[in-house]
This record gives structure tokens, sequence and C-alpha cells, in this order.
């Protein structure tokens, strides 16, 4: 398993008080990163900086700078389709979104696109058919070198039932260990019933229907959830979304948070 980090958790945000877009500290970040030996970072896009995002705007400037650094992107966070004001939780305009930013990962060597279908794009919206038929129009359009890591508010057997009527093969799942706990969803249950799906992991901890708080403060048991992944044999990335704390400096906290991951894995 390698330990990343959601982008920006390591300079203080500009706008969003938790996650956005490091927009004029990406390249200082990937510095810090080195320092703290982390391999692997997830990228965000987001809708206040989307016109100017480098992965967008100059994907080879954003690839020198990898260069410069022992850094890889293993995945993408599309925080842009979450803040996006349609209506409707898929759109015309959303899918020609979606083309570029899939072209854009190919030539960056990306292959896991993270889906967050919750909150104001929640899919519990919908009923089974209509969620089947999203996520094909979806498929579509995915390259074969890409995966898209589906981050929703279902429970296992509604996911389950999902997963019976789409590709695997294209569409998979981002288990997010704070958000798990948010629901209230039992994970043992959660990972015994679609553990072969589960492509990317968020690390953070919440409160039932509560926000995001420090690592073991919530009830997420998130050292029982890394066992458990680490017992069933996972063996891929596990990305740091935890809470921030004012009091605390970011680079600090990172290094505990990765040390905490570190303890419950090795």
């Amino acid at each position: 398993m390698k330990i990343g980090f959601m982008q920006g958790r390591l300079v203080k945000p500009l706008h969003a008080p938790i996650q956005e877009f490091p927009s004029l500290g990406w390249e200082k970040e990937l510095v810090l990163a080195n320092e703290l030996n982390f391999k692997v970072i997830e990228w965000v896009l987001d809708k206040e900086s989307i016109a100017s995002n480098p992965f967008i705007i100059n994907s080879d400037y954003v690839k020198n700078a990898l260069k410069n650094s022992d850094i890889t992107i293993g995945s993408l966070s599309d925080d842009y389709f979450l803040q996006s004001e349609n209506a409707n939780i898929l759109s015309e305009q959303m899918l020609t979104h979606m083309e570029t930013v899939f072209t854009k990962m190919s030539e960056l060597n990306i292959s896991i696109y993270v889906l967050p279908l919750l909150e104001s794009k929640s899919i519990k919206k919908l009923n089974i058919s209509q969620q089947i038929f999203l996520l094909k129009q979806i498929e579509e359009i995915v390259p074969k070198n890409i995966l898209v890591c589906l981050e929703s508010d279902l429970d296992s057997k509604n996911i389950n039932l999902i997963f019976d009527s789409i590709d695997n093969n294209v569409f998979r799942i981002n288990y997010d260990i704070g958000n798990s706990a948010y629901e209230g969803f039992d994970f043992k249950e959660e990972i015994n019933d679609y553990f072969n799906l589960i492509e990317n992991v968020h690390v953070k901890d919440r409160t039932l229907k509560g926000p995001s708080v420090p690592l073991g403060e919530g009830e997420a048991k998130v050292v029982n959830v890394l066992k458990e992944l680490k017992f069933r044999g996972y063996n891929k990335n596990l990305i740091l979304q935890a809470a921030r704390i004012p009091q605390i400096d970011d680079v600090e906290l990172m290094k505990q948070y990765k040390k905490f991951v570190e303890n419950a894995i090795f």
C-alpha cells in the first residue's frame, strides 16, 4: 500500500476551508511532499480554479514538474463535477468536461478518476434504472486506460445492484472511510460485500451525520478499517483526506496523519 494525500493538504487554502486546488502553491507542495517521503497524490479539479488549473491548460508543464519530484499522480478527484450548479446530476456540458479530463489524464498517465456521486450530486436521487442509465452514458466516453471510481452515499446492497449491471472493467469503487461512518454503514459489511471493487481509498474520520474530525476522534474506526483492508490483501493507494486543524501547521499535521496510518498498516 502507498500512502498519499489529497492535493492542497500541505499548503494553506486560499478559499475553501478544507479542500481546493492550491493555485499558488501546487509546485511548492510537490517539494514538501518529497521531504515527507510521500510518493503519490490525488489531483484536485475544482470550480474555483478550473479555468487556470495547469492540469487542464498545460499538462506538459505538470508533467515536467513531476519529473523534478519523486511524486506521481495516482488519481484525480473531480470536485468540479460536485460543485456544478446544473440541476441534473449529469448534463451534456459535464460529459464534455469529462472527455477533456480523460484526455488530460491519458497524457499524464493517470488511471483513476474519482467521481463524487454524493451531496448535491447524490445518486440516491435516482432509481436503479436511472442510476444505470447515467453510468452507461459515462461508460461510452471512458478510455480503456482509465477506471472511473464511484464515491457514493449508497449502502453496499445498492452498490452491488448497480455493479451487477455495469462494466466492472470501467467502473470501480473509491472507498471513503469517513463518509461510510457519516452514513452509519458497517465497514466490515461493506468490505465483505465489494472488496474486489475497491480501487482507491480516502482516509478520513467523521462523526455520524457530522463533519470531518481528526483521525481517531470520530466514529469511523479508521485503524480497524485499515487493518481489515490489509488483512483482505488491499495493496493500492491510501489517500489522506483528513480534517485540517487550524492550530496545527499543515505540514506537521500531515506528518502526524501519515504516522497514524503507518502505525495501523505496517
